[in-house]
């Protein structure tokens, strides 16, 4: 079952302390950097309270005082998060841009999915085909990893052993006849989806739903995804076109997002 997010409600109260140390970083963020006063007569605040919420970012690394006048400016800590952010930015608009030249070039659905806590979380999805099926990877949707080729590509890049451990905690369960719930054949298929470099989904999770997938990696060189297509059918001929087009993209995205092939 999927788990529920929260939903935004604008009637819901902020906290008035965390408003205010965002305001506070804000603030100095313009001009470099502030006194205590300086910062007193922008921000609306008695100056104890005041004192405390510019300490506690100091104490957590977000503001630095200079001992000698005092005042207090943004540290690169600061600049760490707000340059995560806009990585992560590129990042999708990178995959974004992968996934819709695929269903441009393969006529299937694309999709970019993650691991979260022994599931597959879709995030990404692009394009429509005429189905009779509803397909399983919307955004936001959650799939087991062992039936799903995203979710397999994923685990392919743990070890045996690994995915051993993680099979009890899957909740393994037959979605169709031809769901693997048998762990060593599990394995098996994990072993030739080594081999090709993809994953293969042939109705396992959901009948009249194909996919083929393979993970994304980045700098790190580890697994930050995967990407995959789906349609209604997957002939040996369709398998060898649309494997070449997935793998070229994911090679492709992978070295943009600094992955060094070995």
């Amino acid at each position: 079952m999927a788990k529920e997010t929260p939903k935004t409600d604008t009637k819901i109260e902020t906290i008035q302390a965390v408003d205010r140390a965002l305001q506070i970083l804000e603030t100095i963020g313009r001009v470099n950097s502030m006194s205590l006063a300086e910062l007193n007569k922008e921000i609306k605040v008695n100056k104890a309270s005041l004192s405390r919420l510019v300490y506690t970012l100091v104490q957590n690394g977000y503001l630095a005082k200079n001992e000698k006048n005092g005042d207090f400016s943004l540290t690169l800590k600061t600049y760490e998060v707000g340059l995560n952010a806009v990585q992560n930015l590129d990042k999708l608009s990178l995959i974004n841009s992968t996934l819709v030249d695929l269903n441009n070039r393969c006529g299937r659905i694309a999709q970019f999915s993650v691991e979260d806590n022994n599931q597959l979380l879709c995030l990404q999805s692009i394009g429509k085909e005429a189905m009779s099926f509803s397909v399983y990877t919307s955004v936001g949707h959650r799939s087991p990893l062992y039936s799903t080729s995203a979710g397999k590509a994923l685990l392919s890049t743990y070890s045996n052993g690994e995915i051993i451990e993680k099979w009890d905690k899957m909740n393994i369960q037959s979605l169709t006849e031809n769901t693997l719930t048998d762990l060593q054949l599990f394995l098996q298929d994990i072993g030739l989806t080594r081999q090709r470099g993809y994953a293969l989904d042939r109705e396992e999770n959901e009948y009249h739903v194909f996919c083929l997938g393979t993970v994304i990696m980045d700098f790190s060189n580890r697994p930050i995804g995967a990407i995959s297509v789906s349609g209604s059918s997957l002939s040996e001929q369709e398998e060898k076109e649309i494997s070449s087009l997935v793998l070229t993209s994911s090679r492709k995205l992978s070295n943009l997002l600094g992955y060094a092939i070995r």
